[in-house]
């Protein structure tokens, strides 16, 4: 699966409401959304250089790379297989 800005869109309203701080949501993405690899960090892991994809309410999408040997962030959406899902602090 490509992940497309209509993607992205979708993924924001899903984690909504609190819903991308609740255990267990990336078990449910990658259940509704095969192929994709999905993981939840803290913003504050994220380095400061790299722009998120999109972002929602107490949370930023963060491209994730697979292609190469090992996962890197991407700031380029057609080179991301997966989503890092940060969590914003409330200091954020």
């Amino acid at each position: 699966m490509s992940i497309t800005q209509a993607f992205l869109d979708q993924l924001c309203v899903a984690l909504g409401n609190g819903n991308a701080a609740r255990p267990g949501i990336e078990a449910e993405l990658r259940e509704a959304y095969p192929g994709v690899v999905f993981s939840t960090c803290s913003d504050n892991d994220i380095p400061s250089r790299v722009r998120p994809l999109a972002a929602g309410e107490g949370f930023a999408l963060y491209g994730v790379s697979t292609s190469g040997h090992c996962a890197s962030l991407t700031m380029q959406r057609e080179a991301a297989g997966g989503i890092a899902i940060a969590l914003l602090d409330d200091d954020d």
